[in-house]
C-alpha cells in the first residue's frame, strides 16, 4: 500500500482554533467498532489529499486484516476480516480544478459493506468524504473513512480527565481539547456555542476543572428557566422583606464567588436580565435585592445554541463581556468518530446493559460483536439531530436489545449521496457499474437512477455488454478456465445473475 507523507496545505476544512497554519488535509481511517474494545478510536492516516497538488495523492490504498497500521501501531488483526478486504482508488483530475472522487470497492469474496446503503462498492465525492464513508468489514469491525484537517499541536494527548469528561476520537474533539487546555487556566470569560445536546455543560465543567478555581464547585444556572421577575433575586440574592415573600438568600454570583459561574441558555435571557448581567460584569459587583452592593470574584462561562447578536435580540456589549474566547462544539453528525467513544462511556457508567449484551463480550462472542457493529454502522449514517442526548437514548435501547425501536433513518444521508452521484460524469457511471460487479439494480441504487434510465445511459457506451451480446463460444471459453461463475461474469463484464440462465440453456448446470 502506498502511503504519502503528510503535506502541509491551507486548511480548507478547518474550524475556528487558536493555531494558524500548519493544517493538512488527510484521508483518515478510524476504527469505530472492533471486538477488541481498546482498538476503538485508533486511526490510520492514508495520505495527503491536497486539491491544489493532485500529484501528492497516492494512486491506490488497500484495507485488510494486516494493513494499514493504526495509531496504536497495530493493524486490524481480526481473523474474520479478509486479508484484502477492500481497495480505495482516487480519481484525480488532470488539472487542479477538476472533480476529485474516491472509489471504495470490496475485494472479491470479502464480506464488506460500504456507504449508507451498504453496497459492495461506492464512489465518494468531496462532500461524501467530508461527511465520512462508513465501512463494515465482516460481522464485527466498523470503520469510517473521512477527509479531515489536522494540526500537529491538536494531536497531542490531552489531560486524561479532559478525555474522560469529553470522550471522542475525531479531529474536531481533539481541537476542542486543545483549546480548552489553553484557555482554561486564563481568566478569560468563555462562550460555548453548539446545538442542543452536544454537551455544552460538560465543556463548561472541563473549563472549570482545568482552571485555577477548580477547588471550588462550579455554579450552574439556566437563564431560560428563570422568570423575569425573579431573575435579580436568583442572580444577585435578596434580603427578607425586599418584596412579598422575599427571604434572605444568596444569588448565583455570590455562590460562585472565587469560582466559575456557568450561565446556560444565555441567549434566552430577557433584555432586562441582560442589562442586569452587563452591569454586574462591568462593575464586578452585584446589587443584592433590598440590600447593599457586594463585590464578587467570578469567572463567567456562558453557553447557547443560538447566535448572540443584536439581530437575535442580544446586546452587543454583553456579548463582548462574555465572549473573551468562543468554544464551538460541532454537531455529532460532523464528527462521526466520536459516536462510539461516547457510547462506550455511557455504557461504562450511565446506561445499564445486561451481561449477555455487554460489549466486553465481543471478543469471545461473535453474536455480541455483530449486535454492536450493526448499531454503530447504522449510527454513522444517521444525522443525530439530538446529538449526544439522542445518542444516549439510542444506546439505552440497543443495550436492552430493542434496536428495532430506534428511529435511526439513513434516508437523508443516502439521499445526499444519491444527489451527488447524479451529477457524475459518464466515466464515473461506468466506474460504479464496474465496482458493483455489473449489477444493474445495485448500480442504479448507488447512482440514484431508475433501472430504465441506467440501461439507457449504459447502452450509449461502446464498452457496455449485455449477456445477449455474447456468443456461446465466448461464454464457454471463459467458463472453461475460471474458478467460479462470479469470476466468469466479471471477466465477461456482465451480471452473474444474468449469466446463470444462459448457462442453464447451455446445459452447464454444475456451474449454476
Amino acid at each position: 500500500m502506498a502511503v504519502s507523507k503528510n503535506v502541509v496545505t491551507k486548511p480548507v476544512l478547518r474550524t475556528i482554533g487558536l493555531c494558524e497554519g500548519g493544517y493538512s488535509s488527510t484521508l483518515r481511517l478510524t476504527i469505530v467498532f472492533h471486538p477488541d474494545l481498546a482498538r476503538i478510536g485508533h486511526w490510520a492516516s492514508l495520505g495527503a489529499w491536497d486539491a491544489d497538488r493532485p500529484e501528492t495523492i497516492p494512486e491506490e490504498f488497500s484495507i485488510g486484516r494486516h494493513f494499514p497500521p493504526f495509531s496504536d501501531q497495530r493493524p486490524l488483526e481480526n481473523l474474520h476480516v479478509s486479508r484484502l478486504a477492500c481497495r480505495l482508488k482516487p480519481n484525480t483530475p488532470k488539472h487542479a480544478k477538476g472533480s476529485f472522487s474516491l472509489r471504495v470497492e470490496s475485494a472479491a469474496h470479502a464480506e464488506v459493506r460500504i456507504g449508507a446503503q451498504g453496497h459492495a462498492a461506492f464512489i465518494a465525492d468531496h462532500e461524501a468524504l467530508v461527511r465520512g464513508v462508513p465501512i463494515r468489514l465482516s460481522h464485527g469491525v466498523v470503520l469510517v473513512l473521512r477527509l479531515i484537517n489536522s494540526h500537529a499541536d491538536e494531536e497531542k494527548l490531552p489531560p486524561e480527565a479532559l478525555k474522560k469528561l469529553l470522550p471522542g476520537a475525531s479531529p474536531e474533539i481533539a481541537r476542542l481539547w486543545h483549546q480548552i487546555a489553553l484557555v482554561s487556566p486564563t481568566t478569560l470569560p468563555i462562550l460555548i456555542q453548539g446545538e442542543s445536546g452536544v454537551g455544552k455543560e460538560r465543556v463548561a465543567q472541563a473549563v472549570h476543572d482545568l482552571s485555577t478555581r477548580s477547588s471550588y464547585s462550579l455554579v450552574v444556572i439556566n437563564l431560560a428557566a428563570i422568570p423575569e421577575g425573579l431573575a435579580a433575586a436568583e442572580l444577585f440574592g435578596s434580603v427578607r422583606g425586599a418584596y412579598t415573600g422575599a427571604i434572605d438568600r444568596q444569588g448565583a454570583f455570590q455562590r460562585a464567588n472565587k469560582s466559575t459561574l456557568f450561565l446556560d441558555e444565555i441567549a434566552d435571557a430577557p433584555i432586562a436580565v441582560q442589562v442586569q448581567l452587563l452591569r454586574a460584569l462591568e462593575q464586578g459587583e452585584v446589587q443584592i435585592l433590598g440590600g447593599v452592593s457586594q463585590r464578587v470574584n467570578v469567572r463567567i462561562v456562558a453557553a447557547t445554541d443560538q447566535q448572540t447578536s443584536e439581530e437575535n435580540g442580544f446586546r452587543t456589549a454583553l456579548h463582548h463581556r462574555i465572549a473573551g474566547f468562543t468554544l464551538l462544539i460541532p454537531p455529532l453528525r460532523e464528527r462521526p468518530e466520536d459516536i462510539a467513544p461516547q457510547a462506550m462511556a455511557m455504557l461504562d457508567g450511565e446506561v445499564d446493559v445486561p451481561e449477555s449484551l455487554s460489549p466486553c463480550k465481543s471478543a469471545d462472542m461473535p453474536e455480541v460483536a455483530a449486535h454492536w457493529a450493526r448499531f454503530f454502522y447504522k449510527a454513522l449514517t444517521h444525522d443525530w439531530p439530538g446529538n449526544s442526548r439522542e445518542l444516549k437514548h439510542a444506546v439505552m435501547l440497543v443495550a436492552q436489545d430493542k434496536g428495532s425501536l430506534l428511529p435511526l433513518n439513513s434516508g437523508a444521508r443516502a439521499s445526499r449521496e444519491v444527489s451527488s452521484f447524479q451529477s457524475l460524469s459518464d466515466q464515473h457511471i461506468e466506474e460504479v457499474y464496474r465496482a458493483q460487479h455489473y449489477e444493474i439494480t445495485a448500480t442504479a441504487a448507488v447512482l440514484g437512477l431508475s433501472r430504465q434510465a441506467l440501461y439507457r445511459k449504459l447502452e450509449t457506451h461502446d464498452n457496455f455488454v449485455s449477456v445477449d451480446d455474447l456468443t456461446d463460444t465466448q461464454i464457454l471459453e471463459v467458463i472453461g478456465r475460471v474458478e467460479s461463475i462470479k469470476a466468469a461474469a466479471l471477466e465477461l463484464k456482465i451480471s452473474h445473475h444474468a449469466l446463470r440462465p444462459r448457462l442453464r440453456r447451455l446445459g452447464l448446470t454444475t456451474h449454476v
